[in-house]
C-alpha cells in the first residue's frame, strides 16, 4: 500500500458522535489515507470494516456516515454534493444518498472531513456543530415538518445562516420512504436513511463553519485552473437554460422531445410507458410556481427553484427544489394538474418523504384498488381514481405518521404486498425490496443501472439514457478509455456505458462534484477535468488510469458490503417481472418490452467488466486482489460468498 500523501482537500479530522453516551470525539484522516480519499467510498470502507455484518439498520451499533468530498469547501465549481450512508432500511444491504446545497462544505469549514454518528439517544436530540460540537435537545421540533424544524431551529440557536439537515414525521415515525431533508428542499433520498436518523432519535444536524479548506497547488496555478474551468461553463449551451430558463426547457434541451417523454416515461404503477402529450403540457404549467432561482454552494449553474403557491386551494404551500423527478412521481400517478404536482411535491419534502419511495408503495396501493384487491373500507374510506392528487396527499400524510392504511404501507410495497396476498406481489414494483419507479422497457442501458445499483433500483449508479448527452460519448475515445457505437433502446455496448457512468459517480461522490456539472447530464466537464482538480486541490499525481482504478475500488466496496450482509445473486440485479412479460400499451414504443435472454447477455457482460463471477454476480478473489483489496477479500471469505478464482 502505498500513502496518497494528500496535501490539501481534507481538513484531517473526522467527527465522531455517540448519541447513546454522549461522547463526542475525533480520530485523524490520515489513518484511512493508504488506499482512500474522503467521501463515500472511504464511507463504504468504514461501514464495511468497522461494523458487525449482523448489526440491522435499527440498532444503536448502526454507523450514520456524513461524507463531504475533497472538493467541499474549496472554489471548485459545483462542488456541494455530500454523501449519506448506513445500512439500506429496504435491503439490509448498502444504504446511500447524495444531496447537495451547503451542509458539505460548511462541514469541511467546520474543521471536519467527515460526520460518523453511533448509538441511540432515549430523547430527540440535534447536533449543533460551530466552533465546538453540541447535542441540543430536540424536543421543540419533535412531531414538525421539516418547514417548522429548519426555521424554530434556526431561531433557538440564533444562526440563520447554519446549514441545516433534518428529517420530518416520517423519519420520526421510522416510515421506511423516509428522506433526509436539507435546505427545505434539497433530499437525501433513497434506501431509508431518515428512518436510520429517526431510529437514533436525531432530528437534525447543524453547521457553520468559520475556517477555510487547503489546496495543494500554488494559488495562482489554481486559479488559472479555475478561470478555464469557468471559460468552459460560460460557453456551453445548457448554462443558460440552467440559469435563466424554466422546467419546459431543460425538458426540451434534450433533442427529439416526443421521444424523450417516452423513454423516460412509467405510467399507473408501470402499466404503461407513455403519457399523452397534452397531458406533459398541462403539468408542465407547473412552471408559474417556481418563483426565483438560488444555487448550490460553487454552483455556476444556479438552476434550483424557490417555489410557492400563490393562488386556489392550495394558496400558501412553499419550498425549494421541484424537478424533473418530481414530473415522474405525479406521471405514475397520471396526476396532470399543476397545482396538485406542485402541493405534491411540497408536502413530501415538509413530510421527510423521498418521492421515489412514497410513490412507489402508493402506486402499488392504487393498482390494488383499480383491480379490486381492496375496497374503500380497507384504505379508510378512499376512493383511490388515479390523477386524484387530494387522495394521493391523503395517503401520503397517513404513511408519514403510520395512521391506519399509511401504517399497512409503512415498510414499502413489498412487505405489503406479502400482507395483502391476493397476486398483489406481482405490482410491488422494486429491486432488491426497495420500491423503484424508474423505467425500464425502452432504455436499456438505464434498466441494467437500475437493476444492478448496490443501493436497491436507484438510477445514479451508472444510469444512462440520450446518446447526445447521457455517459461516455460525449467525450472522446482518449478521455473514456474505449469508442462504441451507442443507441439508448438496444442492449449493445450498454454494459460498457453503464460501468463507465457508474465509475464516473464514484469519482463525483469522492470529489463532491455535482454530476449535472459533466458525465451524466450534458454538462461541460470532462474526465480529464475531473483528474486536473484532483491533482491540483490533493496534490496527488494521478495519471487518469490511477483515478480509474480509485473509482473501480469504490465500486468493490459497495458490492462487498451487499455480499457479507445478504444474500443477493444473479437473480437480484433482474428486473420486476412486468417490464419483461407485459409491453408498452401506448405511444411512439408501442408493444416494447425487456427480452429475457438479451438482458441477461448484457448482466453478463457487466459482470465481466468489473471482474465478477458470471454464474452468481459474486465477486472474485482475483478482482478484489487486482484492486489492492485482500483484507476485503478475507472479510467476504468468512461468509463463503467469495468465488475463488
Amino acid at each position: 500500500m502505498t500513502n496518497y500523501q494528500i496535501k490539501g482537500g481534507i481538513t484531517g479530522k473526522i467527527l465522531r458522535v455517540n448519541l447513546s453516551d454522549g461522547k463526542i470525539w475525533t480520530e485523524d484522516t490520515e489513518k484511512y489515507l493508504d488506499r482512500f480519499l474522503c467521501g463515500r467510498t472511504l464511507a463504504s470502507y468504514i461501514l464495511l470494516t468497522q461494523m458487525d455484518p449482523k448489526t440491522k439498520w435499527s440498532d444503536p451499533e448502526n454507523l450514520l456516515i456524513f461524507s463531504p468530498g475533497i472538493f467541499n469547501g474549496t472554489a471548485v465549481p459545483g462542488a456541494s454534493r455530500t454523501s449519506i450512508d448506513s445500512i439500506n432500511v429496504f435491503t439490509n444491504g448498502k444504504g446511500s444518498a447524495n444531496f447537495g446545497g451547503n451542509v458539505g462544505s460548511e462541514l469541511k469549514m467546520a474543521g471536519y472531513d467527515m460526520l460518523i454518528v453511533t448509538g441511540q439517544s432515549e430523547k430527540p436530540v440535534y447536533l449543533w456543530i460551530h466552533d465546538k460540537v453540541e447535542i441540543k435537545d430536540a424536543s421543540s421540533v419533535w412531531g414538525q415538518g421539516t418547514l417548522d424544524t429548519d426555521r424554530i431551529t434556526r431561531n433557538e440557536i440564533g444562526v440563520t445562516d447554519a446549514e441545516m439537515l433534518c428529517i420530518g414525521p416520517a423519519g420520526e415515525n421510522l416510515v421506511k420512504a423516509a428522506c433526509i431533508v436539507g435546505n427545505c428542499g434539497k433530499v437525501a433520498g433513497g434506501s431509508g436513511l431518515g428512518c436510520v436518523m429517526g431510529a437514533k432519535r436525531l432530528k437534525a444536524v447543524v453547521v457553520k463553519g468559520n475556517g477555510s479548506v487547503n489546496v495543494a497547488a500554488p494559488k495562482e496555478i489554481f486559479l488559472d485552473a479555475l478561470e478555464r474551468i469557468m471559460d468552459k461553463f460560460s460557453k456551453h449551451a445548457a448554462t443558460k437554460v440552467w440559469q435563466e430558463g424554466t422546467l419546459v426547457e431543460a425538458v426540451e434541451l434534450y433533442p427529439e422531445e416526443e421521444l424523450n417523454w417516452a423513454v423516460r416515461t412509467i405510467v399507473r404503477n408501470g402499466q404503461d410507458a407513455y403519457w399523452p402529450i397534452e397531458k406533459r403540457k398541462n403539468i408542465l404549467k407547473v412552471e408559474k410556481y417556481r418563483k426565483k432561482k438560488w444555487a448550490c454552494s460553487s454552483c455556476p449553474f444556479g438552476g434550483l427553484t424557490f417555489n410557492h403557491i400563490d393562488e386556489g386551494k392550495y394558496e400558501g404551500s412553499t419550498g425549494n427544489c421541484f424537478w424533473i423527478n418530481s414530473l415522474w412521481w405525479n406521471e405514475r400517478l397520471d396526476i396532470d394538474d399543476p397545482q396538485m404536482a406542485m402541493k405534491y411535491h411540497l408536502l413530501l419534502n415538509d413530510l421527510g418523504l423521498d418521492g421515489d419511495n412514497a410513490t412507489g408503495v402508493i402506486s402499488w396501493l392504487f393498482e390494488c384498488f383499480e383491480k379490486g384487491m381492496v375496497s374503500p373500507e380497507d384504505v379508510d374510506g378512499l376512493n383511490l381514481e388515479w390523477g386524484d392528487g387530494d387522495t394521493v396527499f391523503d395517503l401520503a400524510r397517513k404513511l408519514a405518521y403510520r395512521e391506519g392504511i399509511g401504517d399497512f404501507l409503512a415498510d414499502g410495497a413489498v412487505s405489503a404486498s406479502r400482507k395483502l396476498g391476493k397476486g398483489s406481489e406481482k405490482f410491488a414494483i422494486h429491486m432488491k425490496g426497495q420500491d423503484s419507479i424508474d423505467p425500464y422497457r425502452v432504455r436499456k442501458g438505464w434498466a441494467l443501472a437500475v437493476a444492478t445499483s448496490p443501493v436497491g433500483g436507484r438510477h445514479l449508479r451508472g444510469g444512462i439514457g440520450s446518446k447526445e448527452l447521457f455517459g461516455p460519448l460525449r467525450f472522446t475515445e482518449a478521455e473514456v478509455g474505449f469508442s462504441v457505437k451507442f443507441d439508448p433502446t438496444k442492449y449493445e455496448y450498454q454494459a460498457e456505458c453503464v460501468v463507465w457512468q457508474l465509475l464516473m459517480k464514484e469519482i463525483e461522490d469522492t470529489t463532491g462534484l455535482c454530476m449535472y456539472m459533466g458525465s451524466y447530464d450534458g454538462g461541460p466537464l470532462s474526465p480529464k477535468d475531473y483528474l486536473e482538480l484532483i491533482n491540483l486541490v490533493t496534490g496527488l499525481d494521478w495519471s487518469m488510469e490511477e483515478m480509474m482504478n480509485f473509482a473501480r475500488r469504490g465500486v468493490q466496496l459497495e458490492k462487498a458490503f451487499n455480499t457479507v450482509r445478504t444474500e443477493f445473486t444473479r437473480e437480484d440485479d433482474l428486473p420486476n417481472d412486468r417490464f419483461f412479460d407485459e409491453p408498452i400499451k401506448s405511444g411512439p414504443f408501442v408493444g416494447e418490452k425487456l427480452d429475457r435472454d438479451k438482458f441477461n447477455w448484457m448482466l453478463s457482460k457487466y459482470y465481466e467488466l468489473l471482474g465478477w463471477d458470471q454464474k452468481s454476480g459474486l465477486q472474485t478473489h482475483s478482482c478484489l486482489e487486482s484492486e489492492g483489496l485482500e483484507d476485503i477479500a478475507e472479510i467476504i471469505k468468512k461468509t463463503g460468498r467469495l468465488v475463488e478464482k
